[in-house]
């Protein structure tokens, strides 16, 4: 095993990146706290101090992995003020979130997500660009249900277009 340094006073977010790299690698049931500490060449109390069961160091993956997916996406969706571009741009961030962490996405959708800001300000947004003869009645809600829903099915054929598509005839247009 190759030598990997130790220190002290980062051990907690070691921890966290190697159990992240066992998550992507093998889900989350395979995950082990005794694993990491074999991995990181400390013992498995120096991990348990940090941590003391697999469900706390969970929830700390679970928030860092919404966190992330959350500002997966915002990114670039501000370049325009069309809110069809806008609504396009998270699709096609989400899509390739999903593409790079199958794992974590996995993961994350065990738990209800609750709708992201971001989202709810696209969807008003665009509620308010294109009024509806008929809108659902929580909009942004309606939106959120039908992008997890896409990445529960994991069908690549999907496109962020079709995706886009849909989410517009769900919004009334």
């Amino acid at each position: 095993m190759a030598e990997r340094p130790y220190h002290r006073e980062n051990l907690a977010a070691t921890i966290a990146q190697q159990a992240r790299i066992q998550l992507e690698a093998n889900g989350a049931e395979q995950l082990s706290l005794r694993q990491i500490a074999r991995f990181l060449d400390v013992t498995p109390a120096a991990v348990y101090r940090h941590y003391p069961d697999k469900a706390s160091l969970l929830t700390q993956l679970r928030v860092t992995i919404t966190d992330e997916l959350t500002a997966t996406l915002r990114e670039g969706v501000l370049d325009s003020a069309d809110a069809t571009v806008m609504l396009t741009r998270m699709v096609t961030n989400l899509l390739a979130y999903a593409a790079q962490h199958p794992q974590a996405i996995a993961f994350v959708l065990t738990t209800p997500l609750a709708v992201p800001q971001s989202l709810q300000t696209v969807v008003t947004l665009y509620t308010a660009q294109h009024p509806a003869m008929t809108a659902t009645q929580n909009p942004a809600q309606a939106c959120w249900l039908f992008l997890l829903g896409i990445l529960l099915v994991h069908d690549q054929t999907l496109t962020a277009a079709w995706i886009t598509t849909q989410l517009t005839h769900l919004l009334g247009n």
